[in-house]
């Protein structure tokens, strides 16, 4: 290498290598090749950010060294620059947020939740945005991330909020938030409504408040199971942490479990107490072991107050009814598509479902549903407006599958006020819109909404039924739907539905 070569290397502005091809050794010779200082030290930034490396790793001496191999001529940066790369990352990709959030012409929806550093035990509260781009495209992107002392009250948290929301100028452009359900979080809400400007809100703040769906089902759920079978839930718990206590216990159920249940393949899963969907996962793959934990009880004699059998016999019968919220739970949980047009018939058919378990066979059962209805109707008694809404929007339902659902729901007089509502809530969401953007949206030009047929549902139980309840609607409607166009409409439903198998004749939740 000539000295003029030596000289750009060690400025960092070009190195020579090249791979030999046909080298078995994988040698690389000299050749032509442009490097930059800077593209190394924001690729090493990234990194530590992706893979949440410590900082300190830069003047690790492993490290240096291991750098050194693959390129001679980067310099790798000390830990106080490193930093600063880091924070400049930051920066940057806190203004294409804030770009994109610019670009956005619609409302930006919120979601906040408190997290616990288990290692500090200090609470942090992460704020979400959620909003429909200039592509059509749903976009979710953390905003903040910040710490908030102790206490948590009402105050604290709707000032951390607050000053959250306008430090990214969101004030007139906020649709929603939505939190889970607490009487403090309740509160911190009422403060909130009365500190952004009144006409900004969405129909002046009438759905500024938004309750977690996913937290109301967990609700539902913790009570129901608590009230029924808490104790042998308990002695599974307490199972599966005596069998994942260490490595030899975990080999010696799994070598009893080949034996007797080789079919099975899952292994044991602790639960989070505070997540019923975990405690759900939990105890369906414990019941798939049953026969081995009392093998194991009668082996060892460490092993105590096993699961009894009428624990597996309950706790058996009531996975299989827990199923459906399994499945309602992981559509709710999307985050790559748009899910508030599936909680309207999916909260409609739990609806159902529970009022199916009052007439099981088993008490344990009826009494389940009992105390599940009346968490239901705490909440969702009368259905959010907003579900109905976005039911109607999607052009497979439309206002048909809000009738259907609501018949079997109501009784008569209560069948027409919810209906009324709903469809009084989108004529006010017209002209609001329509207001908006410089149009004129009467409430009363029946033309802006088509609250005709529907196309397609989600539940195998009620196929048939709401096949028929279309028909009528098309026989009613005046040739609305042309045969052919209603005969392709009828095709789709038919063609959407997947049976699920629940006990005593009620069927659950299907989900495409």
């Amino acid at each position: 290498m000539s000295k003029e070569s030596m000289s750009r290397s060690s400025t960092n502005k070009n190195v020579w290598y090249k791979k030999n091809l046909n080298d078995k050794n994988d040698t690389m010779t000299l050749a032509p090749y442009e490097f930059h200082q800077e593209d190394g030290r924001r690729d090493l930034a990234e990194m530590i950010i992706l893979h949440e490396y410590p900082i300190s790793m830069v003047e690790h001496i492993g490290f240096r060294k291991y750098s050194k191999t693959l390129q001679p001529g980067f310099k790798v940066p000390s830990r106080n620059t490193t930093r600063k790369d880091i924070m400049k990352r930051y920066e940057l990709e806190k203004e294409n947020v804030a770009t994109l959030l610019r670009k956005a012409k619609g409302k930006i929806a919120l979601t906040t939740d408190m997290w616990t550093a288990d290692n500090q035990r200090k609470g942090y509260m992460a704020v979400t945005s959620h909003f429909i781009d200039n592509t059509w495209k749903l976009q979710s992107r953390i905003i903040r991330f910040l710490y908030v002392p102790a206490p948590h009250t009402a105050e604290v948290l709707a000032d951390a909020l607050k000053e959250s929301i306008q430090s990214w100028n969101l004030d007139l452009r906020l649709s929603s938030i939505t939190v889970d359900n607490c009487s403090t979080n309740d509160a911190m809400m009422e403060i909130l409504k009365g500190v952004f400007p009144y006409g900004s809100l969405l129909l002046r703040g009438d759905f500024f408040h938004m309750r977690c769906c996913a937290h109301i089902l967990n609700l539902i759920v913790q009570d129901g199971l608590s009230a029924v079978v808490s104790n042998g839930v308990q002695r599974i718990r307490d199972s599966v942490v005596f069998w994942t206590a260490s490595d030899k216990r975990v080999q010696r159920f799994e070598q009893v479990a080949k034996q007797i249940t080789p079919e099975c393949s899952r292994k044991l899963a602790l639960d989070c107490k505070t997540r019923w969907n975990s405690t759900y996962e939990m105890l369906s793959i414990a019941t798939s072991y049953k026969e081995v934990f009392v093998v194991l009880s009668a082996r060892n004699n460490l092993y105590k107050n096993p699961p009894t059998p009428e624990d597996w016999e309950k706790v058996e019968k009531i996975c299989e009814h827990l199923e459906v919220f399994s499945k309602t739970t992981l559509n709710f949980s999307g985050t790559n598509y748009p899910t508030a047009n599936l909680y309207f018939p999916k909260i409609c058919a739990l609806r159902i479902a529970i009022s199916g378990w009052l007439l099981s066979p088993h008490d344990y059962v009826r009494k389940m549903a009992d105390i599940m209805l009346q968490k239901y109707n705490k909440y969702w008694a009368s259905v959010n407006g907003l579900m109905g809404v976005a039911t109607i929007l999607d052009p497979r339902y439309k206002m048909a599958l809000i009738r259907f659902y609501f018949a079997k729901i109501f009784d008569e007089h209560d069948f027409e006020i919810e209906i009324s509502r709903i469809s009084d809530l989108l004529r006010r969401l017209v002209d609001e819109y329509g207001s908006k953007m410089g149009k004129t949206q009467g409430s009363s030009n029946q033309q802006a909404f088509d609250l005709g047929s529907s196309s397609k549902s989600n539940e195998e139980t009620f196929m048939q039924e709401f096949a028929e309840f279309l028909q009528q609607d098309k026989d009613s409607n005046c040739g609305e739907f042309k045969d052919d166009e209603y005969a392709k409409l009828v095709g789709e439903l038919e063609e959407g539905f997947e049976t699920c198998d629940i006990d005593s004749g009620t069927s659950g939740l299907c989900t495409e």
